[in-house]
């Protein structure tokens, strides 16, 4: 199927309707901003399973990319004030050079691989939130040992960071690894969430000259994200009233409970 010059080859799984097409794009960008600017972005990773649904990986991460940097800037106004530069320098500096190697291994990753790489990402993210619910071992003694992962933020960041960036670059999911670095250092949440805004800024701009060597952008995805851009307004306010009037614990369980599902969707029709 043909639509504004897109080759929408994933919309027979949903009945090839245009209409569904821009429903489910819409709330793709719309679940992006309520976790940029409600929450730190700490949930973007459903936004690209959710596209998945409508469209090939390349087309999806082309067509979000520009809305992930117009919610990266607001998170930064949201945020302004509140970052660890120190840790920022090392983080970005990892997480480009992850995203270089993304850039040269991408040849060897098809779009089957690639969805089955998001499917499994999603449901690492999904199953560590009720792990560290269920107060296992293992998150006790990071909790206990905060102090010992803040001295070595080097070393973490040239794993965690450089995983971050490469994730990030072949699916738009990189927030997994990176908080896997920052959480365990106990920093204050609003440092989290500030620094964080900074980062996933710095290196979503850093994708853009890869994408335009990898021809990934055309006025078709360019066309689809303008058309996509007035989501945007809509799930910043939504964000806002979301932190006004519900819980934080209410909103992380419905959604992390929809990042398994999408996960197990496209692990189970990838394998």
């Amino acid at each position: 199927m043909i639509f504004d010059g897109i080759t929408v080859t994933s919309l027979s799984f949903i009945g090839g309707s245009v209409s569904v097409f821009w429903l489910v794009a819409a709330f793709s960008v719309f679940v992006v901003a309520i976790t940029k600017s409600g929450f730190g972005g700490s949930m973007g990773a459903l936004s690209a399973p959710i596209m998945l649904t409508v469209l090939p990986p390349d087309i999806a991460l082309a067509v979000l990319l520009p809305l992930y940097l117009l919610a990266d800037v607001w998170t930064i106004y949201i945020w302004r004030g509140y970052s660890v530069w120190r840790l920022l320098g090392w983080m970005c500096l990892f997480a480009i050079i992850g995203q270089i190697f993304g850039w040269m291994l991408l040849s060897y990753i098809d779009n089957e691989m690639l969805k089955l790489c998001i499917g499994i990402v999603a449901l690492i993210s999904g199953g560590k939130f009720y792990l560290k619910k269920a107060n296992l071992q293992l998150f006790k003694i990071r909790e206990i040992h905060h102090q010992m992962f803040r001295s070595r933020i080097v070393q973490r960041a040239s794993i965690w960071c450089s995983l971050s960036g490469f994730s990030s670059f072949v699916s738009l999911t990189g927030g997994i690894p990176v908080q896997v670095f920052m959480l365990p250092m106990k920093i204050q949440r609003f440092y989290v969430v500030g620094t964080l805004a900074w980062y996933f800024l710095i290196i979503n701009a850093a994708k853009v000259p890869f994408f335009l060597e990898l021809d990934w952008f055309t006025a078709e995805t360019l066309f689809t994200s303008l058309c996509l851009v007035p989501v945007v307004p809509f799930g910043v306010w939504a964000g806002k009233w979301l932190n006004s009037h519900i819980s934080d614990a209410v909103f992380y369980h419905v959604a992390h409970i929809a990042l398994i599902i999408l996960g197990l969707r496209l692990v189970i029709t990838n394998i």
